[in-house]
C-alpha cells in the first residue's frame, strides 16, 4: 500500500516540475533574443504561465517567474506571478510584491530558499510546507526550478505555489485506506497526514522506529505514525 502512495506522490510531484520546465524554457528563449532584456520583454510569460495554471487548477495556487539580480537591464528585481481565481473560470490575477530593499515591506526574495537552491546548486526544489503570507495565509509548499540561458547563465526561477490542502485532496484517495501514515518533508515536517493528530507543518516526533519509505525523486519520505 505504501508503494500506491508513492508513486501517486511522485506523479504529482514530476508533473509539478514538467508545468515549471515549460514555463522556464519560454522564459530561457525570451532573454535570450537580446543581448539587454527588459522586464516588458516578459510580457509573453503570461500565456505560458495562464496555460499550466488553468492545467493545473486544482493543484497550482499561483504560478509564475522570478528573476535573478541583473538578468534585465531596466529592474534589479522583478517577478511575473499570477494566482488561480477564487472561482472556476475567473483569469487569474497578478501577485503585486514590494521589491523596493528601502521600504519596511520589502520581498527580499534573494534570500528564500525556493529561490537560492535552484541559484547557488542548479537544482529543482520543494520548500515548505510554510504559511504564505503575500495575500492567501494558507499553507503552501512551493515548486522551483532553475532558468538559464543557452551559455548557462543562471536568469532566475520558474516556480508554483501548492497549497497543502490540494496536496491532501490529490492523496487522501490512496492515504484513506492506509494505517496511519505521515508525508513529510527532509526536516521531518508533516506535509500531509491520515491521522488529525499530525497536522502539516508540525514536526514529526513519534514514528515506528525504521520505518521510513523516501519518495523516489522527491526530498520527501512516508512515515508510519504511533499511536
Amino acid at each position: 500500500m505504501t508503494s500506491n502512495v508513492a508513486r501517486t506522490v511522485t506523479t504529482l510531484v514530476e508533473d509539478t516540475f514538467a508545468a515549471l520546465r515549460r514555463i522556464s524554457t519560454v522564459m530561457s528563449s525570451v532573454l535570450d533574443q537580446k543581448p539587454a532584456p527588459r522586464s516588458t520583454d516578459l510580457a509573453r510569460m503570461r500565456s505560458a504561465v495562464f496555460l499550466e495554471l488553468s492545467t493545473h487548477q486544482g493543484l497550482f495556487n499561483g504560478a509564475g517567474v522570478v528573476v535573478a539580480e541583473q538578468a534585465l537591464a531596466d529592474e534589479p528585481r522583478y517577478l511575473q506571478w499570477w494566482r488561480n481565481g477564487a472561482n472556476p473560470g475567473a483569469p487569474p490575477t497578478p501577485l503585486h510584491l514590494d521589491l523596493d530593499p528601502s521600504s519596511e515591506y520589502f520581498y527580499d526574495y534573494f534570500t528564500m530558499e525556493w529561490f537560492t537552491v535552484p541559484r547557488d546548486q542548479g537544482t529543482r526544489t520543494i520548500h515548505g510546507p510554510y504559511l504564505d503570507f503575500t495575500g492567501v495565509d494558507i499553507n503552501i509548499c512551493t515548486f522551483a526550478v532553475p532558468a538559464r540561458l543557452r551559455d548557462g547563465t543562471f536568469i532566475g526561477i520558474a516556480g508554483a505555489d501548492v497549497p497543502v490542502a490540494a496536496i491532501d485532496a490529490a492523496l487522501m484517495p490512496v492515504l484513506r485506506d492506509t494505517r496511519p501514515l505521515a508525508l513529510v518533508n527532509a526536516a521531518g515536517r508533516v506535509i500531509v497526514s491520515n491521522d488529525t493528530d499530525h497536522l502539516p507543518g508540525a514536526r514529526l516526533r513519534h514514528t515506528t522506529p525504521g520505518i521510513r519509505h523516501p519518495v523516489p525523486d522527491t526530498p520527501w519520505a512516508l512515515v508510519w505514525l504511533q499511536r
